[in-house]
Protein backbone atom coordinates (compact mmCIF):
# COMPACT_ATOMS: atom_id res chain seq x y z
CA UNK A 1 0.00 0.00 0.00
CA UNK A 2 1.38 3.25 -0.91
CA UNK A 3 2.11 6.19 1.66
CA UNK A 4 3.21 9.81 1.32
CA UNK A 5 6.85 8.23 0.66
CA UNK A 6 7.62 7.70 -2.93
CA UNK A 7 8.06 4.26 -3.26
CA UNK A 8 7.89 2.21 -6.59
CA UNK A 9 5.23 0.27 -8.01
CA UNK A 10 4.21 -1.42 -10.94
CA UNK A 11 2.07 0.07 -14.10
CA UNK A 12 0.72 -2.03 -16.76
CA UNK A 13 0.46 -0.14 -20.13
CA UNK A 14 -1.58 -0.72 -23.05
CA UNK A 15 0.23 -3.30 -25.72
CA UNK A 16 3.74 -1.82 -26.74
CA UNK A 17 3.08 1.66 -25.08
CA UNK A 18 5.36 1.18 -22.56
CA UNK A 19 7.85 4.12 -24.20
CA UNK A 20 4.95 6.21 -24.56
CA UNK A 21 4.02 5.74 -21.06
CA UNK A 22 7.09 6.17 -19.50
CA UNK A 23 8.03 9.79 -21.25
CA UNK A 24 4.51 10.40 -20.37
CA UNK A 25 5.11 10.14 -16.77
CA UNK A 26 8.49 11.16 -17.10
CA UNK A 27 7.25 14.61 -18.23
CA UNK A 28 5.17 14.76 -15.30
CA UNK A 29 7.72 14.67 -12.86
CA UNK A 30 7.49 10.57 -11.95
CA UNK A 31 10.76 9.18 -11.84
CA UNK A 32 10.23 5.76 -14.08
CA UNK A 33 12.48 2.80 -14.58
CA UNK A 34 11.40 0.74 -18.05
CA UNK A 35 13.79 -2.13 -17.81
CA UNK A 36 14.98 -3.48 -21.29
CA UNK A 37 16.53 -6.26 -22.65
CA UNK A 38 18.34 -6.62 -26.79
CA UNK A 39 15.42 -7.56 -28.98
CA UNK A 40 15.03 -10.16 -31.70
CA UNK A 41 13.71 -9.02 -34.60
CA UNK A 42 14.69 -10.80 -38.13
CA UNK A 43 14.49 -7.58 -39.68
CA UNK A 44 17.04 -5.93 -38.33
CA UNK A 45 20.92 -7.17 -38.51
CA UNK A 46 22.65 -8.39 -35.36
CA UNK A 47 24.34 -4.83 -34.60
CA UNK A 48 21.11 -3.46 -35.13
CA UNK A 49 19.04 -4.74 -32.87
CA UNK A 50 16.39 -3.13 -30.85
CA UNK A 51 15.95 -2.81 -27.35
CA UNK A 52 12.64 -4.38 -25.94
CA UNK A 53 10.88 -4.33 -22.81
CA UNK A 54 12.31 -6.56 -19.63
CA UNK A 55 8.61 -7.04 -18.77
CA UNK A 56 6.06 -6.56 -21.70
CA UNK A 57 3.29 -4.17 -20.65
CA UNK A 58 4.50 -3.03 -17.25
CA UNK A 59 6.89 -0.54 -16.46
CA UNK A 60 7.52 0.83 -12.39
CA UNK A 61 6.71 4.42 -11.02
CA UNK A 62 8.46 5.66 -8.25
CA UNK A 63 5.03 7.71 -6.71
CA UNK A 64 3.29 8.12 -3.64
CA UNK A 65 -0.57 7.62 -2.98
CA UNK A 66 -1.30 11.61 -3.89
CA UNK A 67 0.14 10.81 -7.89
CA UNK A 68 -2.04 7.64 -8.39
CA UNK A 69 -5.01 9.67 -10.04
CA UNK A 70 -1.99 11.39 -12.08
CA UNK A 71 -0.38 8.26 -12.90
CA UNK A 72 -3.27 6.35 -14.00
CA UNK A 73 -4.82 8.71 -16.55
CA UNK A 74 -1.25 9.22 -18.20
CA UNK A 75 -1.14 8.45 -21.55
CA UNK A 76 -0.05 5.16 -22.14
CA UNK A 77 -1.34 3.77 -19.06
CA UNK A 78 -3.84 1.06 -18.70
CA UNK A 79 -3.68 1.12 -14.87
CA UNK A 80 -1.40 0.14 -11.58
CA UNK A 81 -1.19 -3.33 -10.34
CA UNK A 82 -2.95 -3.99 -7.27
CA UNK A 83 -4.53 -6.41 -4.49
CA UNK A 84 -7.65 -5.60 -2.36
CA UNK A 85 -7.86 -1.96 -4.40
CA UNK A 86 -4.45 -0.77 -2.96
CA UNK A 87 -1.46 -0.25 -5.13
CA UNK A 88 0.99 -2.83 -4.75
CA UNK A 89 4.59 -1.56 -3.32
CA UNK A 90 7.38 -3.41 -5.52
CA UNK A 91 10.39 -3.47 -3.36
CA UNK A 92 13.34 -1.63 -3.56
CA UNK A 93 15.63 -4.90 -3.87
CA UNK A 94 13.80 -6.15 -6.58
CA UNK A 95 14.37 -3.03 -8.36
CA UNK A 96 17.95 -3.53 -7.79
CA UNK A 97 17.89 -6.98 -8.41
CA UNK A 98 16.12 -6.24 -12.36
CA UNK A 99 18.78 -3.37 -12.36
CA UNK A 100 21.38 -5.63 -12.42
CA UNK A 101 20.15 -8.50 -15.02
CA UNK A 102 19.71 -5.51 -17.32
CA UNK A 103 23.16 -4.21 -16.88
CA UNK A 104 24.63 -7.38 -17.29
CA UNK A 105 26.86 -8.65 -20.57
CA UNK A 106 25.58 -11.98 -20.04
CA UNK A 107 22.85 -13.78 -22.07
CA UNK A 108 19.77 -13.60 -19.91
CA UNK A 109 16.43 -15.70 -21.29
CA UNK A 110 13.41 -15.06 -18.96
CA UNK A 111 11.19 -18.23 -18.63
CA UNK A 112 7.37 -18.80 -16.67
CA UNK A 113 8.84 -20.28 -13.56
CA UNK A 114 5.85 -23.03 -13.79
CA UNK A 115 7.56 -24.25 -16.87
CA UNK A 116 10.89 -24.85 -15.32
CA UNK A 117 12.48 -28.46 -13.28
CA UNK A 118 13.01 -28.07 -10.06
CA UNK A 119 16.78 -28.58 -8.84
CA UNK A 120 19.13 -27.49 -6.62
CA UNK A 121 19.47 -24.67 -4.55
CA UNK A 122 22.18 -22.35 -5.22
CA UNK A 123 24.27 -19.65 -4.24
CA UNK A 124 25.92 -17.55 -7.10
CA UNK A 125 29.23 -16.71 -5.23
CA UNK A 126 31.53 -14.23 -7.82
CA UNK A 127 30.18 -11.84 -10.79
CA UNK A 128 28.03 -9.38 -10.79
CA UNK A 129 25.08 -11.60 -9.55
CA UNK A 130 27.01 -12.69 -6.37
CA UNK A 131 24.96 -13.28 -3.46
CA UNK A 132 21.42 -14.02 -5.71
CA UNK A 133 20.22 -17.68 -4.98
CA UNK A 134 18.57 -19.91 -7.65
CA UNK A 135 17.42 -23.31 -9.31
CA UNK A 136 19.92 -25.05 -10.97
CA UNK A 137 18.59 -26.18 -14.34
CA UNK A 138 20.21 -27.71 -15.98
CA UNK A 139 23.97 -28.43 -16.68
CA UNK A 140 25.31 -26.92 -20.05
CA UNK A 141 27.46 -28.45 -22.83
CA UNK A 142 30.49 -25.71 -22.28
CA UNK A 143 30.23 -26.78 -18.46
CA UNK A 144 28.32 -23.81 -17.25
CA UNK A 145 24.90 -24.35 -15.12
CA UNK A 146 21.96 -22.58 -16.28
CA UNK A 147 20.39 -21.10 -13.18
CA UNK A 148 17.18 -19.74 -12.89
CA UNK A 149 17.31 -16.64 -10.32
CA UNK A 150 13.37 -15.42 -9.45
CA UNK A 151 12.56 -11.63 -9.18
CA UNK A 152 8.90 -10.36 -8.80
CA UNK A 153 7.38 -13.58 -9.77
CA UNK A 154 10.26 -14.03 -13.10
CA UNK A 155 12.34 -16.60 -13.74
CA UNK A 156 15.50 -15.25 -15.30
CA UNK A 157 17.86 -17.68 -16.53
CA UNK A 158 21.36 -17.17 -16.61
CA UNK A 159 24.71 -19.18 -17.75
CA UNK A 160 27.23 -19.34 -14.77
CA UNK A 161 30.38 -21.35 -14.36
CA UNK A 162 30.27 -24.42 -11.81
CA UNK A 163 33.16 -22.35 -10.08
CA UNK A 164 30.82 -19.56 -9.07
CA UNK A 165 28.39 -21.99 -7.40
CA UNK A 166 28.13 -22.84 -3.93
CA UNK A 167 25.17 -25.48 -2.45
CA UNK A 168 22.79 -22.94 -0.60
CA UNK A 169 22.30 -23.47 3.26
CA UNK A 170 19.23 -25.28 3.17
CA UNK A 171 20.56 -29.54 2.47
CA UNK A 172 16.94 -30.70 2.57
CA UNK A 173 16.60 -28.60 -1.04
CA UNK A 174 20.10 -30.29 -2.16
CA UNK A 175 20.07 -33.81 -1.28
CA UNK A 176 22.12 -35.82 -3.32
CA UNK A 177 22.92 -32.85 -6.27
CA UNK A 178 25.86 -31.73 -5.21
CA UNK A 179 27.91 -35.27 -5.12
CA UNK A 180 29.81 -36.28 -7.79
Amino acid sequence: MLTEEHEWAAVMTYPQAERLAASTLQSLGIEVYLPLMPGRDRRFKKEQMPEKPMFPCYLFAKINKREVYMTRTARGVFGLVTSNHSVCVVPQRDIDNVRVFEASQRKVFIHDTSKLTKGALATITNGEFAGMQGRLIRGCKDGNFAVSIEVMNVSFVVHIRRDELAPANTPEDNKGIWEK
